[in-house]
């Protein structure tokens, strides 16, 4: 039987939802964790394509982004 640190996943993925409010661009929400980066880009670019604008965050806090113009 494994140790518990042994069945988190180690590089886990969400989608970041950004609102503009006149000239600024606000974090609005966060999704789920997710256990995989495709997963998550997956989901993201559902979102983007109904018009949500969307980034990626992995679980260090990096941001990837998926629009020009949105903090990252």
């Amino acid at each position: 039987m494994g140790s518990f640190h042994d069945r988190i996943p180690s590089n886990m993925w969400r989608v970041v939802f950004f609102e503009r409010r006149g000239n600024r661009v606000h974090q609005d929400r966060t999704g789920p964790w997710l256990p995989e980066k495709q997963l998550a880009k997956n989901w993201a670019d559902w979102f983007k394509e109904r018009g949500y604008h969307v980034a990626l965050q992995d679980q260090n806090g990096g941001m990837e982004k998926m629009y020009p113009g949105i903090p990252g």
